[in-house]
This record gives C-alpha cells, structure tokens and sequence, in this order.
C-alpha cells in the first residue's frame, strides 16, 4: 500500500496536470492516491500568489496534521517567488538559478522539519514545462505561422525547458501569452502537455524527473 501524496499547487491548471498528467505516471508506479491541493488565500478563493509565512507554510503544515500514512510536496513556480521564503536573500548569492532554487527548497525543508515533507519549486515556472515537444502547439487552432516558428524555435533554443528564463517579457507563461492568441492558462496549459506526453517532460526536464522519483520512492517503500 502506497503513501498518499498531497501537492500543494498554486491554481487550477496545476491542479488538472496533476490530475491528467502526473498522477497517471506515478498510479503506473505504484503510488496509488495523490491529492493536489489548491493555496488557501482567502475562504472559497485559491490560487496564486504564493506568500510562504501566510499560505504556503500554513497549508503544508496542515497537510501533514492529517493522520494518513502521507507525504506532502508542492509544485510551485521559482519565477517571481516572494522574497519571504527562508533564506531567499542567501539564495541570491549562488552561483546560478539551479543552485538558487535548490538552496531554497533545503530551506523551507529545515523550516518544516518533517521527513514526509519533500518541497519542490518549478524552474523556473510551470509553463516551462510545455516547451518540450512542437506536438502540442501545432494542435492548437489559430496560432500564425511565423508566432508558431517561434515556438519551435525556442524548444530548439532550450533542450532544457526548466531553464527557459524568468525575463519580465521571455518567461515561458509571457512567450505563450505573446504568441499564442487567446492564450489561457488552464485551457491551453494541459491540453498541450497532453498532446506532447508526459514521458517527454521527465526525458527533457531533469530537475521535475527527479521530483518525480523521489515521489515515487518514498511513496511506495
């Protein structure tokens, strides 16, 4: 019997990857119950803006009041990730964003000291994660020839998707936005991940496939 797994996410489009994507893959291994759980902001209202003291931390911890044989994780975007979150400031200091967002996630792990807490934060946001094949953006109806040339181009530009920038105007989410009309997240977000497959993302994506393991082991010793 497998460990059930809690994911904190920030909104509904994490929420239905994990669903239609991610839990698939891991059912296949022997993790048979995962839970996304979306950030409480407000009664009735979630989603986004993830603040660690306020949100973050009180929903983890509140995971893992929960009398199951559990773990709790998240999946959570580093791009414009609140400066409250432990150690944000030191984290500046290494040497490059793999480093800094590794730092921080040993940091919010020695803040919550719990051995069924894995944190994970997205290199560097969730969008990233689409730019792994063309599959799924030439199913997309509408998109112009020269803006889907772009896309491509920029798979072809990233081997590694998870280190396609955090640039104000070149962050994955904002390319999408930019080059795909009518863009909206939770439509878009999954039914491109869908169409691309989720073997692709853990073959390109080093860091999201060793989240994936590490879920995968501590799930089902």
């Amino acid at each position: 019997m497998s460990k059930v797994v809690y994911i904190l996410v920030e909104g509904p489009t994490e929420t239905e990857f994990v669903n239609n994507c991610l839990y698939p893959y891991l059912f296949k291994h022997g993790v048979s119950v995962v839970r996304p759980i979306g950030i409480q902001i407000s009664p009735g209202h979630k989603g986004g803006d993830v603040r660690y003291e306020a949100r973050y931390k009180p929903n983890i911890q509140r995971i893992l009041r929960g009398s199951e044989d559990l773990l709790a994780t998240s999946l959570i975007d580093f791009y414009k990730l609140r400066s409250d979150f432990p150690k944000y400031q030191d984290a500046q200091n290494k040497r490059n964003v793999i480093e800094r967002v590794t730092f921080l996630e040993e940091a919010c792990a020695e803040d919550i000291i719990d051995p069924r807490f894995i944190p994970y934060i997205q290199l560097h946001e969730f969008e990233g994660l689409l730019f792994t094949k063309s599959d799924g953006f030439a199913k997309v109806d509408g998109i112009p020839e020269r803006n889907l040339s772009e896309l491509n181009q920029v798979i072809v530009d990233y081997p590694n998707p998870e280190l396609i920038n955090e640039g104000e105007g070149t962050a994955p989410g904002k390319r999408l936005k930019r080059l795909i009309p009518g863009y909206s997240k939770p439509l878009y977000g999954n039914y491109i991940a869908l169409e691309n497959g989720f073997d692709i993302i853990l073959v390109k994506c080093p860091r999201f496939r060793n989240w994936v393991e590490v879920l995968i082991q501590k799930a089902t010793v």
